[in-house]
This record gives C-alpha cells, structure tokens and sequence, in this order.
C-alpha cells in the first residue's frame, strides 16, 4: 500500500508540474495546448485516488482534501476554457490557471 500510494503522488505532482510547465511554456504567446488542460484533470483524478486512499487509513483531513479538490476543479476547469478559447482567452482565465495550481501544491505542503 505504501508502493502505490508513493508511486500515485509521484504521478500526481509530474502531472502538476507538466501543468504548470506548459502554462510557462505558452505563457509568451497565450497560445495553450491541450497538454495543460489533460495534465490538471490527470492530477484531478490521481487527486482523489489519493484522498480515497488516505481515507481508508482513517487520518485524512477532510477539510484540506474538499479545499484542494474545489481548487483543482477550478484549476481543471481553467485550463479547459483556455485550451478551448485557445489565444483569445481572457486575462482572468489565463492568469487564473498557474493562481490556482501554485495555491494548491501550497496548501498540499504547508497546511
């Protein structure tokens, strides 16, 4: 249990950092790939297979796990408006993305 739950957070923050690296690397041109938008929702998911995991030890924190699930729905959500908009996407949705993937590693770290 202990391999899976190593191997599935390793999974979680590359796909975090394929995220927000691509953010980065589109960041010059506004032009987004749909690299971004299918990183954040594979954090999503492996998101929860953690909280699902951490659950059954019985000494999760639900309220650090609803905070960061919200904040990885917006994040998800974010990057697909973006990867759909493509270059014309608003500064609030643009800027919106990196927001809320960096606040959630945050929270992931320090709370």
């Amino acid at each position: 249990m202990s391999f899976l739950f190593s191997l599935l957070l390793v999974l979680h923050l590359i796909c975090w950092a394929v995220a927000l690296g691509t953010w980065v690397a589109a960041a010059r041109t506004r032009e987004p790939s749909k690299g971004m938008a299918h990183a954040t929702a594979g954090a999503l998911v492996v998101g929860l297979a953690l909280a699902a995991l951490v659950s059954m030890d019985g000494d999760a924190n639900h309220m650090k796990l609803g905070i960061k699930l919200v904040i990885g729905l917006v994040a998800t959500v974010l990057a697909f408006l973006a990867a759909r908009k493509g270059p014309e996407t608003p500064s609030p949705v643009w800027f919106g993305i990196p927001t809320a993937i960096v606040l959630n590693v945050i929270i992931a770290v320090f709370v």
